[in-house]
């Protein structure tokens, strides 16, 4: 089983908000998965950009809508909503509420972080039901958001590194 730190390194990986704090994520994961050497953090907070934040349409949006919901994919559509139900009903609330959306991907890898951390001290079957309700919706749109990451063009390396980890462990998860 994917141990819940990694869940993390990953979430705090795409929640981070500089190159210091990529850094940081990215350097804890390399001690886990062996992962290419990185010389210049700010090539790599420039692709990180590119491809997640903007201010430019996003190469590569990290929202499940935008995968999940077919031709007339938006932000804050069906699956958004399922997924901050799913939040309440772990008693998890996003402290970005209406400023990032729910189903971005460092918040659902903080969820499932969340559940398998709280798996390890308890056992309980809805916390289990709820844990593998998050897996398997991160399963259904993660192959996709990570194959546009690596079908882009000048994606760095610590990115693609990045992008195939988060694959393999949701793959690996509770297997």
């Amino acid at each position: 089983m994917t141990s819940p730190r990694t869940l993390e390194l990953l979430s705090r990986f795409f929640f981070a908000s500089n190159a210091n704090e990529m850094r940081d994520s990215y350097l804890a994961l390399a001690e886990i998965f062996p992962a290419p050497t990185v010389d210049d953090w700010s090539a790599v907070e420039f692709s990180f950009n590119h491809l997640f934040v903007g201010p430019r349409a996003l190469l590569a949006p990290p929202y499940a809508s935008i995968y999940l919901e077919g031709h007339e994919a938006k932000l804050m559509g069906e699956s958004t909503l399922k997924i901050r139900h799913l939040y309440e009903m772990l008693g998890l609330a996003s402290p970005w509420v209406n400023k990032i959306p729910d189903d971005h991907i460092a918040l659902e890898l903080d969820a499932l972080w969340q559940a398998a951390s709280a798996l390890e001290r308890v056992d309980s079957p809805q916390l289990k039901d709820a844990h593998d309700y998050l897996l398997n919706h991160l399963r259904a749109w993660t192959p996709k958001f990570v194959a546009r990451i690596q079908s882009i063009d000048d994606v760095h390396p610590a990115l693609l590194f990045v992008a195939q980890t988060l694959k393999d462990v949701i793959f690996s998860h509770a297997e």
